[in-house]
């Protein structure tokens, strides 16, 4: 029917939710075709008499957010009739993310992570940087020959923590950082891999650590630093030489403890699943191929359409859902026991989607060429929670931890902001 003679009309509607102490009646009822989150929300308050303090909330029809008018929501409904019922679930607006802190760095800023008050960033210029949440700058290491692609935390501790970096220059490296004397105290250099290396992922107990390359190989590695090198071509090791001072001199030479190939082309994104019995790798070739640790066996492989450049694997109750990203410009959500079939696809971005990362059961957060990055709900698959625009180039890594998340793009910078509790 016409715009103008939908407005005019009412159309029955039945209200859902997960929030057990804001829940309704659920029967239908008559409002508006015209109504918007406004007047939902003026509507369940008035049904909600009972009950103190009842929050502003999203609104969700047909797998996507409403942000004005119903009957525009609706507008390229062919089904709908003013005898329809429509179905709306309510879920608890949450705060937009707080821009908080800005850092500059010499080049591009292709990594970076999150662990407690500090944030680990990889950038083009070869170094590795540790910041604080402030935005302070803790340290600068002179870690690679190459662009830095990849870094993540092992561990942190009272006295610094330990971390890996990845590089174009085909290294990791390992470190050990001393935060009261905020200096590298050991450093472990793993080779193996025969072009750029360019995605790392640490295991939930700590113990290891696998790297995807160029090469087309992802490779497992043991994540305690080591004081002597590992046995080279002799079977014999060199122990590490140390300074006067007991810092590291030349640093240890380790090798990898498994690889595992099947991928065609460059390894994009990588991350452990199920307790760390699994490995999910994505690769430029299409593919996810999940591996069995234990066997060094390959499980499972789903196949998409274009080249992938990130994972990341839900945790508790969705530790069995994969999302995935790359040039396919939207985010897709499998379940790899229903084989290729695409749970979701998240289609706002319109460049490569170069990082994705879960903020909670419901939630995640992706990075692309757009230059935006995007909070998204799950069950909202065209229009996200929020579209963050404060970058001027095209973004390369994003990172959510402990309720903030960051972003590093190709305008040098690592932005900072505050996450809220997202439900």
């Amino acid at each position: 029917m016409p715009e103008k003679e939908k407005t005019d009309k009412e159309i029955q509607i039945r209200l859902k939710t997960e929030l057990k102490d804001f829940s309704v009646e659920d029967a239908p009822f008559s409002v508006p075709f015209s109504i918007d989150p406004a007047g939902l929300n003026n509507l369940v308050k008035g049904l909600l008499t009972n009950c103190d303090n009842v929050p502003e909330f999203d609104w969700l029809c047909f797998n996507d957010l409403v942000r004005g008018k119903l009957s525009e929501h609706l507008s390229d409904r062919e089904d709908i009739s003013t005898e329809s019922v429509i179905v709306l679930e309510y879920v608890e607006k949450c705060e937009a993310p707080k821009p908080e802190n800005t850092a500059n760095h010499d080049d591009w800023v292709s990594a970076c992570r999150i662990n407690g008050d500090l944030v680990l960033s990889g950038c083009y210029d070869n170094t590795v940087n540790i910041w604080s949440l402030s935005g302070e700058k803790k340290l600068v290491i002179p870690a690679h020959s190459g662009p830095v692609k990849a870094v993540d935390w092992i561990e942190r501790t009272d006295g610094g923590g330990t971390f890996v970096s990845a590089s174009h220059d085909q290294r990791l490296n390992l470190y050990s950082w001393n935060a009261e004397s905020n200096s590298i105290e050991n450093l472990n250099t793993c080779r193996g891999h025969e072009r750029s290396v360019e995605c790392v992922a640490v295991s939930k107990n700590k113990k290891h650590f696998v790297s995807g390359s160029f090469d087309n190989t992802v490779k497992v590695w043991g994540a305690s630093l080591t004081l002597e090198d590992d046995p080279g071509e002799s079977g014999t090791s060199a122990k590490k030489a140390k300074s006067a001072g007991g810092t590291a001199g030349r640093p240890v030479t380790r090798t990898p403890l498994q690889t595992l190939g099947g991928h065609k082309e460059a390894v994009g994104g990588l991350a452990w699943r199920h307790e760390d019995t699994e490995i999910v790798s994505v690769s430029w070739d299409h593919t996810i191929k999940i591996w069995e640790t234990e066997l060094g066996g390959l499980k499972t492989e789903l196949v998409g359409n274009k080249a992938m450049f990130a994972v990341s694997v839900g945790g508790g109750e969705r530790d069995d859902l994969l999302l995935t990203a790359g040039a396919e410009r939207s985010i897709r959500l499998y379940d790899p026991k229903a084989g290729n079939d695409v749970k979701s696809a998240f289609t706002a971005h319109t460049g490569w989607v170069t990082a994705v990362c879960w903020s909670g059961p419901q939630h995640f957060v992706s990075a692309s060429h757009d230059m935006t990055v995007r909070v998204w709900d799950t069950r909202s698959c065209t229009t996200p929670l929020y579209v963050l625009t404060g970058h001027s180039d095209k973004v390369l890594a994003c990172h959510v931890g402990g309720g903030h998340f960051v972003s590093g793009a190709a305008d040098n910078l690592l932005k900072f902001y505050k996450m809220a509790d997202l439900k």
